[in-house]
């Protein structure tokens, strides 16, 4: 459903249009037969090389009806603006996000279970062997295991989330807006509470 309405920027929660999330067996069948590596590649490449970008606003009405407005831009030019008008009876559900990166917490177990390994193995043949500089290093990898978990451990949770807001009409498309503000997320279901 499109209208024309004004959008307040200062109601207004600005973010980018994103892809809207998949299901487990969509994304599985995706990951397996490499479209989703592809779709990756492809939406970083429009993002680094084409400058492409689809900056949008959300605006909670009155009534509490929904306005979405967003603009396809690419290499600094824009493409095409889209309005997007959700009544409130139309709007089925509307799901706030924040998703952290896991990635340290990933490496960090990686890192344990690599230097517990290598470290205990090394430990082993060196009292087999009565080895002290193996049984030594064995010790050291352990240790360089731990530090480097403990390092990341230290450092992931020091890292903000990405925040997104998916809004599911009863008609259309799910519509998902990213890079969004925690707070003004967090305002922008508290109007929708409200009305």
């Amino acid at each position: 459903m499109e209208a024309d309405v004004e959008v307040r920027a200062g109601d207004a929660l600005v973010g980018e249009v994103t892809a809207a999330p998949r299901g487990p067996v969509v994304t599985l069948l995706l990951a397996c037969t490499g479209l989703l590596l592809a779709m990756r590649v492809a939406r970083l490449f429009g993002r680094l090389a084409l400058a492409y970008r689809t900056p949008a606003e959300v605006v909670v009405s009155d009534d509490g009806s929904v306005h979405v407005h967003w603009r396809v831009e690419m290499l600094g030019r824009r493409l095409a603006d889209r309005d997007v008008l959700v009544p409130r009876a139309g709007l089925v559900r509307a799901v706030r996000e924040v998703r952290y990166p896991r990635i340290a917490f990933h490496a960090g177990l990686l890192a344990l279970a690599a230097g517990s390994y290598v470290g205990v193995s090394s430990c082993v043949d060196g009292a087999r062997a009565a080895s002290p500089s193996l049984f030594a290093a064995g010790i050291g990898v352990v240790a360089l295991g731990l530090a480097v978990d403990f390092a990341l451990s230290v450092v992931a949770p020091g890292v903000t989330g990405t925040c997104r807001v998916v809004l599911v009409p009863r008609d259309g498309a799910k519509l998902c807006i990213g890079a969004v503000d925690v707070s003004r997320a967090d305002a922008l279901m508290a109007r929708l509470r409200q009305s």
